[in-house]
């Protein structure tokens, strides 16, 4: 009887709080609720297409290797570990379209992967923390980045997945200008892929491994330096089914990505991976065996486009992504003017080639009393068509390849060179 009147006295109580809000503090409170509910779906659609991801790469097939491997299944990735180097063979995840709405940041969690049995790196593979008398540390660094293999940024859509991306099992010693500029730069063309066309794509990425590798000598585990990694994306948009791969050394390069480009049957050669082991074997063959980086929409400003391939090009004619290494040489490039300028001071006129400031590959210029020598206006003629110049390229004060063309003989249409 007691215990009933109790409960009755807390329910009266508990009216009288609500009856006694305020309509701000009622509506205030609703909305508390909402979120609640909205936080608990979000993280429940977040699980599902986490999922999704793994359920995906299995479905196409994870690498298979002919020497065993240690295998990791994780929120979004799945990784190939090579117990005996220490190393991951490959790290494989699907980049989605969320990520061009994820707003998740940098976790920098760095940390062991307790789905390696045989044990990954650790931090002291990469660096040593030496205290000081101050009791401060300061860092000694043994010259290499913990450099990720399927990078943070394309799982800012999921923080659980983002983190994960931090395991030891997915990095690998990395010259910093490699991994700083040169492979951030192909990550970043990954997503810029993504978001000129969204759909799934799927990406593997791994070391090019050898037990003669040099090894990291003052870390822990000693590991091997990779002197090359590979990155490898397909579309299985029906249709559109393609894919390419990157083979890039373990330093800063002095070329864009699209010159690194080579067809994924090259690394399977490289490696011994069977990649996309379930994938049909006519699929497959078709988009392993091409490497044409002007199939894939990569340009970063509207109007851009991609240096055309270099196997359908002229013996001795050669693309703005190759005229960095033609420097000192007197060549013919060809290209597209995809912006052209006349700078009134100087007189003279700039054309960038395939794409524009402050991307650009390749620029042409001619300058004041060259352009006497012009029976046209460059910079509107020439502007929107693709173009053959010839001449010796140099470099310009910001490292890039240039052409200094003194008359107009040095530069065609390419339709009248095919011609």
């Amino acid at each position: 009887m007691f215990l009933r009147l109790f409960l009755f006295l807390v329910l009266l109580a508990n009216l009288s709080v609500a009856f006694n809000q305020t309509p701000l503090e009622i509506k205030e409170a609703q909305l508390r609720e909402i979120q609640t509910k909205e936080r608990a779906i979000s993280d429940e659609i977040e699980a599902l297409k986490l999922q999704d991801c793994v359920l995906k790469l299995n479905q196409i097939g994870i690498p298979l290797s002919k020497s065993p491997l240690d295998i990791a299944e994780h929120s979004a990735m799945i990784i190939g570990f090579n117990c005996d180097l220490k190393l991951a063979a490959w790290s494989f995840h699907v980049l989605s379209p969320d990520v061009l709405v994820g707003g998740v940041s940098r976790t920098n969690d760095f940390r062991k992967d307790s789905l390696i049995e045989c044990g990954d790196g650790i931090e002291q593979d990469y660096f040593r923390k030496v205290p000081k008398e101050d009791g401060t540390v300061s860092f000694e660094n043994f010259g290499f980045d913990r450099g990720h293999l399927a990078p943070s940024a394309d799982f800012r859509w999921s923080k659980k997945a983002l983190s994960e991306s931090y395991f030891y099992s997915n990095m690998t010693p990395q010259a910093p200008g490699f991994n700083r500029e040169s492979w951030a730069e192909v990550e970043d063309l990954m997503r810029r892929i993504m978001a000129n066309n969204p759909r799934p794509y799927y990406i593997v990425t791994g070391p090019i491994l050898d037990k003669n590798l040099p090894k990291v000598e003052k870390g822990i585990n000693k590991l091997p330096i990779p002197a090359f990694h590979y990155k490898i994306i397909i579309d299985l948009t029906p249709d559109k089914q393609k894919g390419m791969a990157f083979l890039m050394p373990n330093k800063k390069c002095d070329m864009p990505p699209s010159a690194y480009v080579v067809s994924i049957d090259s690394i399977e050669k490289l490696t011994g991976l069977d990649f996309f082991s379930k994938l049909d074997q006519s699929i497959a063959a078709s988009i392993e065996s091409k490497s044409n980086f002007s199939l894939w929409n990569a340009q970063t400003k509207e109007g851009d486009v991609e240096p055309l391939y270099v196997f359908d090009l002229p013996k001795g004619y050669f693309n703005t992504a190759q005229a960095l290494s033609k420097v000192g040489s007197k060549v013919s490039i060809i290209g597209k003017v995809v912006s052209a300028k006349f700078a009134a001071k100087s007189q003279a006129t700039f054309l960038n080639l395939d794409q524009s400031f402050p991307h650009q590959l390749f620029t042409v210029t001619i300058w004041k009393d060259a352009r006497r020598n012009f029976s046209y206006k460059p910079e509107d003629d020439l502007n929107g068509k693709y173009i053959v110049v010839t001449g010796l390229v140099e470099m310009d004060k910001n490292g890039l390849p240039v052409i200094n063309v003194t008359n107009e003989k040095q530069i065609k249409l390419w339709e009248e060179e095919e011609e």
